[in-house]
């Protein structure tokens, strides 16, 4: 028996935004929790939506009765096996038609791969609702039940009504998170955050303590002006997938891309400190280039030249009125620049400042000095040759 009023009180509550919950998994219990509370014997929920981000297809909601909510991400390949082919998904996406297996019939066929799983559990009856988006785009919900008989029409009825607030309420998650997905793949996490958070107008800066990484590929311009533009695309991404990952693993941040070369910064606060912060760069490079010692260039590892340094730096956005670059900037950037286009004078794959010297112990007084553009005094160039104690 569906209680009308907690159902109406649901179906206002979603219109409403849902408010205040602000984390989606709370809003999912909460729809949930009070279908149940309105007489809806829902055992099981599913939702899908397809995300823009670069190495994911989607990400997925699902609620058992009794266990809560949980999350999961679907990656590129997630919809080339069988297994998705066997599902009832697709198949609600190009139709844009509801779907329903009453499995307690037992005329009900096992056209999916999912339902014999549904048997095994019990469940009576599943569904699968289209979400149509304002923009065109379908997305998806699923509902299932244990209850004798499946649904009936009065439980069919609640699920009808309140699928219209949830595509509205799919779609603001939505495109929040695709807003966070693509501000990190293009800006970085932080930077990203910072943006969502308000920091969009020019001159949005505050300083900060970081350690600076430069790094570039050795001998790039020579190869790319021979090689293929083929060939260049796959040095480049090699490159940024050998640095990339062992940089955010380490407490980095990706700023910027420069044609064969990025610039990150590892920020200094509550959680590292200046020497620590030093050490975390450092530890980043050393996997990069496959050894902690000394490099191991191979097919895999291209050969790359990274310089590192520390101090106070601007952080924040800058660029024409509507063109913004939400970057670093300052003299700290500037010497860690310096510091890498002056990297071959040593011979040397990662370089240091006198500074990082200091802070990680190595020994700074053979390095030679070098006067760099832009610097009233002479410089300390020092090579990496091994990495110090963490």
């Amino acid at each position: 028996m569906i209680d009308a009023q907690k159902l109406d009180d649901l179906f206002w509550w979603m219109l409403d935004g849902a408010r205040p919950s602000a984390d989606a998994r709370q809003i999912v219990a909460g729809i949930c929790d009070r279908l149940l509370l309105a007489g809806v014997p829902v055992e099981r929920f599913a939702l899908f939506i397809y995300t823009l981000h670069p190495n994911l297809q989607g990400r997925r909601f699902r609620w058992l009765r009794g266990e809560g909510v949980d999350q999961s991400d679907a990656d590129l390949k997630a919809f080339d096996g069988a297994e998705y082919h066997d599902n009832p998904l697709p198949t609600v996406l190009k139709s844009g038609e509801p779907l329903r297996r009453r499995l307690c019939d037992p005329d009900c066929p096992d056209d999916f791969l999912i339902l014999t799983q549904f048997r095994e559990e019990g469940i009576t009856d599943y569904v699968v609702q289209p979400l149509f988006f304002t923009n065109g785009e379908t997305h998806l919900v699923s509902w299932a039940t244990k209850a004798e008989g499946g649904f009936d029409e009065t439980d069919m009825a609640a699920l009808e009504r309140i699928r219209m607030p949830l595509a509205r309420l799919t779609e603001t998650y939505m495109l929040r998170l695709n807003a966070a997905n693509l501000l990190s793949a293009y800006v970085g996490r932080d930077s990203g955050n910072r943006i969502l958070s308000g920091r969009v107008h020019r001159g949005d800066i505050e300083e900060i303590s970081a350690c600076v990484v430069f790094a570039d590929l050795a001998g790039f311009t020579r190869f790319s002006n021979t090689a293929s533009a083929e060939e260049v695309l796959t040095r480049l991404n090699l490159f940024y997938d050998c640095l990339v990952p062992p940089i955010v693993a380490h407490g980095g941040e990706i700023l910027k891309f420069m044609g064969d070369g990025l610039l990150a910064i590892f920020q200094i606060g509550a959680q590292s400190d200046k020497r620590q912060a030093c050490l975390n760069a450092l530890d980043a490079l050393a996997e990069a280039s496959g050894g902690d010692r000394q490099p191991v260039f191979s097919d895999t590892v291209p050969p790359f030249r990274a310089a590192v340094h520390i101090g106070a730096l601007q952080y924040g956005n800058i660029g024409a009125s509507d063109r913004l670059d939400f970057t670093a900037i300052g003299p700290t950037v500037n010497l860690a620049a310096r510091l890498l286009s002056s990297a071959v004078l040593v011979d040397g794959q990662t370089v240091i400042s006198e500074e990082v010297a200091d802070l990680v112990g190595i020994d700074k007084h053979m390095a030679p000095r070098f006067e760099l553009k832009g610097f009233e005094r002479t410089q300390a160039i020092i090579p990496v040759r091994e990495m110090p104690a963490s």
